[in-house]
């Protein structure tokens, strides 16, 4: 596979670091992913800055009134009190020494979707003959859409003894010649994921995902106010996610504290998202 040089510039948004290099903006994520870039660290600079800039002149502050002047919130404010103290160091990226928690998630351990709750979204919606599930696991989402006829195109992150094996950003398919099923891993790279599965989709897009996920004001940003799901089909009961595949220790439905829902995006649709419930029949 062909590699490309990235010279990266913090300083710049991913947009303008993609168009400098000559490379598509998943090429920038990857590399900032790869390399534990935190994208954030500038404006947690600046939140530190305002703090000692705010405490040289009134030495005294409590750290509600840090929150009123400095309008950063009471909750960033004590986040960063340490830091802007000088009595912390505030972290300029994540220690290479350790696993982050993505990589524990996706190399050790996965979770994989009942069979039934695949069967469940083909019940309700229809899709395009081809499908893209880039991350496969074991292969018990991508198998009930091919026995219900459709042809499918597998990968994931590690070889799981299914399908080919590929980084999603990596991943480099034909845009508009498959829909997407899938259920991706929850992880900082979500609505990037998603993102990148709707410029991909032909028509739609399936994820499951936990019912929580339509909340959280960077989700909405990063995502939903621009590209809002067309319908969410919210599980009555709690559905079968087992760890590693391992159906038989997980068949416990109701041991799972979540409560799962399909987002569909489809690019015919205009109109606000509709909400309706499902019933898994496993």
């Amino acid at each position: 596979m062909r590699r490309t040089k990235v010279i990266y510039n913090p300083r710049l948004t991913v947009a303008e670091n993609a168009q400098r290099n000559g490379v598509k903006e998943e090429t920038i994520r990857y590399y900032i992913k790869t390399h534990g870039i935190d994208r954030e660290h500038e404006r947690k600079v600046n939140i530190v800055n305002d703090i000692r800039k705010y405490l040289k002149q009134f030495p005294n502050a409590t750290k509600e009134e840090l929150a009123r002047k400095t309008r950063h919130g009471i909750n960033t404010v004590r986040r960063y009190w340490e830091v802007a103290k000088g009595n912390e160091v505030l972290p300029s990226n994540l220690d290479r020494n350790k696993h982050p928690k993505i990589d524990v998630r996706e190399y050790h351990e996965y979770y994989a979707t009942h069979p039934s709750v695949t069967s469940d979204i083909l019940r309700v919606e229809t899709f395009a003959d081809d499908i893209l599930e880039p991350f496969c696991g074991s292969g018990t989402m991508a198998e009930v859409i091919a026995q219900a006829g459709h042809n499918v195109i597998a990968y994931d992150i590690v070889d799981r003894g299914y399908g080919a094996v590929c980084d999603f950003f990596d991943l480099e398919v034909t845009e508009g010649q498959c829909d997407i099923i899938t259920n991706p891993p929850y992880n900082d790279y979500l609505c990037q994921i998603i993102t990148k599965c709707i410029r991909l989709a032909k028509s739609k897009v399936a994820i499951l995902m936990p019912l929580r996920y339509l909340s959280a004001k960077s989700r909405y940003t990063d995502l939903y106010k621009e590209q809002p799901p067309s319908r969410v089909y919210v599980y009555q009961e709690r559905i079968c996610i087992a760890k590693n595949a391992d159906f038989e220790k997980y068949s416990d439905a109701g041991s799972n504290m979540e409560i799962y829902a399909w987002y569909v995006w489809d690019k015919a649709y205009q109109g606000e998202t509709i909400l309706r419930w499902i019933l898994n029949n496993g």
